[in-house]
């Protein structure tokens, strides 16, 4: 089984599981996030950044889970970011409702969705009630919406003015943000877009290069 909880100054979830249980749920994302699916090239790629982690986890590439628990012998795990994490789960869940799906995929969505909600409750009950509400409410993206807004709303909220359980407070926010209708992604668009029209490129194609600090996990 699937087995979750919050990192320890709350920036993602570390999600773990066996050799079987990370190879199916990996399999179960690329049937969700395929050139075949309903996700556009550069949505499904980001969904598909899930699978790597999975993958590499599965590999021992990544954690034991945990360290000191005989319990889980045989058990990998991979650290994921809170805001990277939750819009990769409400885009495979919302690409469920665009093609057909059997019990095995259903079944890894209604598991990744009780890991989330186990995780985040552990660091902050009331903040997890806000946010598991944002992922049932989540719908697909449009074609043209930049995913790289995904990655700045995660680096605001790790590097934000406050941190810890405040840095942690900020997440439904900024999930609110992540939306083409938001104030926020506007400003970013608009942003992306006369820096793309500068280089003689595509807005979908801009990708911000530079290092990020270190930051507590």
């Amino acid at each position: 089984m699937l087995v979750s909880r919050p990192t320890k100054f709350g920036a993602g979830i570390t999600l773990g599981g066996d050799y079987l249980d990370l190879s199916s749920l990996h399999e179960t994302v690329h049937t969700l996030a395929s050139e075949k699916g309903p996700l556009s090239a550069h949505h499904y790629e980001f969904a598909l950044g899930l699978a790597y982690d999975l993958r590499k986890a599965r590999e021992g590439k990544r954690d034991r889970w945990p360290s000191d628990a005989d319990a889980y012998v045989g058990y990998s795990a991979v650290n994921i970011l809170w805001p990277i994490f939750l819009v990769q789960l409400g885009m495979l869940r919302a690409a469920c409702a665009y093609m057909p799906t059997d019990r095995r995929i259903q079944a890894h969505l209604y598991s990744l969705e009780a890991c989330a909600a186990e995780a985040l409750t552990e660091f902050d009950p009331s903040i997890s009630a806000m946010c598991m509400r944002w992922l049932a409410n989540f719908n697909l993206l449009h074609d043209s919406f930049l995913m790289e807004f995904v990655t700045h709303q995660t680096r605001e909220f790790l590097f934000g003015a406050d941190q810890g359980k405040a840095r942690f407070r900020r997440l439904p926010r900024l999930l609110d943000e992540i939306s083409p209708f938001s104030q926020a992604y506007h400003e970013f668009e608009r942003a992306v877009v006369k820096q793309a029209h500068a280089q003689g490129a595509k807005p979908q194609d801009m990708t911000d290069l530079s290092e990020w600090p270190d930051f507590k996990w």
